[in-house]
């Protein structure tokens, strides 16, 4: 039981709580919120506060066994319960999501989080049209909710109605001004003029002395898109470089011998084992897009995903998120490479469970995903999915550098794109990987050439449908109609028809990046 004298501590120690979490240092609240929770365990709010913090540093076991806990004694608490949902969306287990928000629903129809946790996790799914239900119910509810409407944006913009993406963003910036992350997402579906007024207004914010570096990093990148549309490509460049060097200074412990050292461990280990050359003639389950980011993968997901027997899902992070935590637990590569009959069913289950989660988005179809980083796991995708397809999208890689330079990617995805040495690095780290996979598994893996499907799209494309062992359809050469949705950076070009002008688009910032010099 509480005694008086902790009440004047446990609220100086909510106050830190709350001041270390509004500044992301989750690993101080969770230090925190545990000293409360000793003392007094009947409170919601320590919960919630351990809970999201394990989230946010994508502990999603911690999160789900406090938030578990909290719901023991306070199971109707709606905050409680949206945040496991939450958990669950985040950890690709979207069945156990959706019956998470459909119960706060039940419980209250009016709370306006539910339905804008509902929103997103039917976002992930690519129901795109009842996530803009979700929304607007909880804009309605809720108006002018800064984290709705941007959501909403990005929506349509996925969908591909940039008028409404626009006009939602209009309505949100003549609320919310000062922020940029709006800016950013106008930037990237808006073809800029000379004097045009929203380029001028970027100009201005980015001049304010008051601004973040994160937000004048955002700012650059968008001002550098600005100028390249006007065809004014050392000015381009000038914010480029600017808005690179500011996005790399946040990642202040960032270590690329850390974040790569799987890349070359994934050698190490698949060195000396000999693969199932067989080539499957079924239809497979799983269709992999890979290769290094900004190299032409929307593009062929789109293309793809235009056949009536493939489900788009978009880049999905669940090869990542399973492999990354158990690639480096004891005995874990001796068991996929192994032999032994207690290997062998461990196998059949990982495979298994996987595979559950791909299906989440759709039962009835093959399920295709582009996550261009998963070239790392190209053995384990062999071995636990052998009658799945992986298309390696390849581009002229000073094209490609270029193209991951000039973007900004969400999150803490890409470290290394933001640094001249790194990003040469990583390409240079990504070849190597590939020529090995290549070697130890040939015919396994589909070369698609960017500038080769440009240049003759419908030979290619042929070619790409009959390598996934699928039956021709037309559709397949008019991606434009496809109405799956667009979840990256290339969203408004992978809306075009298949067009050269981003072919040898790096000869124009030849003479003022001079890392392009060294790919």
């Amino acid at each position: 039981m509480i005694k008086k004298l902790d009440i004047p501590f446990i609220k100086s120690e909510m106050d830190k709580i709350k001041n270390f979490f509004a500044v992301g240092d989750y690993e101080k609240v969770i230090l925190k919120t545990k000293v409360l929770l000793k003392k007094d365990a009947s409170q919601p709010v320590f919960y919630n506060y351990l809970g999201v913090s394990y989230r946010q540093l994508n502990k999603l076991d911690d999160a789900e066994r406090i938030l578990k806990t909290g719901l023991k004694i306070f199971p109707k608490a709606s905050n409680m319960l949206n945040n496991l949902g939450i958990v669950y969306r985040i950890g690709g287990r979207y069945t156990e999501a959706e019956s998470i928000f459909k119960h706060v629903l039940e419980l209250n129809s009016k709370d306006y989080l539910a339905l804008f946790n509902y929103g997103n996790l039917l976002r992930d799914l690519n129901k795109l049209d009842e996530a803009v239900e979700f929304y607007n119910a909880a804009n309605d509810l809720n108006p002018n909710n800064e984290t709705i409407l941007i959501s909403l944006a990005a929506t349509y913009q996925i969908m591909g109605d940039f008028d409404k993406s626009k006009e939602t963003l209009d309505q949100y910036n003549s609320i919310f001004p000062k922020n940029v992350v709006a800016d950013k997402m106008y930037s990237s579906i808006h073809k800029y003029k000379e004097n045009d007024e929203h380029q001028k207004s970027m100009l201005s914010k980015l001049n304010d002395s008051a601004q973040s570096v994160g937000n004048k990093a955002i700012l650059n990148f968008a001002i550098a898109k600005s100028f390249e549309d006007q065809k004014n490509f050392k000015t381009s460049s000038q914010y480029l470089l600017e808005g690179n060097s500011l996005r790399f200074s946040l990642f202040k412990n960032y270590n690329f011998e850390n974040d790569t050292k799987i890349l070359k461990d994934m050698k190490k280990f698949f060195s000396d084992f000999q693969f199932n050359s067989i080539e499957s003639l079924l239809k497979p389950n799983l269709i992999f897009i890979l290769g290094l980011p900004r190299s032409g993968t929307t593009l062929l997901h789109q293309i793809i995903s235009a056949h009536s027997a493939v489900f788009g899902a978009g880049e999905l992070s669940i090869l990542n998120n399973e492999f990354n935590k158990m690639i480096f637990e004891n005995n874990f590569i001796k068991k996929i490479l192994s032999n032994e009959k207690n290997d062998v069913m461990f196998r059949e289950q990982l495979a298994s469970d996987i595979l559950k989660k791909f299906k989440e988005y759709n039962q009835n179809l093959i399920i295709l995903d582009k996550a261009p980083l998963n070239f790392v796991w190209i053995g384990l995708i062999k071995i636990l999915f052998p009658n799945s397809k992986i298309i390696h999208s390849k581009r002229n890689l000073k094209d490609t550098g270029l193209s991951i330079y000039k973007n900004y990617f969400e999150g803490s995805s890409f470290p290394w794109s933001y640094n001249q040495d790194l990003l040469i690095r990583f390409i240079n780290l990504y070849k190597e990987t590939m020529l090995f996979w290549h070697h130890k598994i040939p015919n396994f893996i589909y070369d698609c050439e960017y500038e080769k499907l440009v240049s003759d799209p419908k030979n290619e494309i042929k070619s790409l449908i009959k390598f996934c062992n699928l039956d021709w359809e037309e559709s397949c050469l008019d991606h434009t109609k496809n109405k799956t949705g667009i979840k990256t950076v290339s969203i408004e070009q992978a809306r075009q028809p298949i067009y050269k002008k981003s072919v040898n688009s790096s000869e124009f910032y030849f003479d003022f990046l001079e890392f392009l010099k060294k790919i």
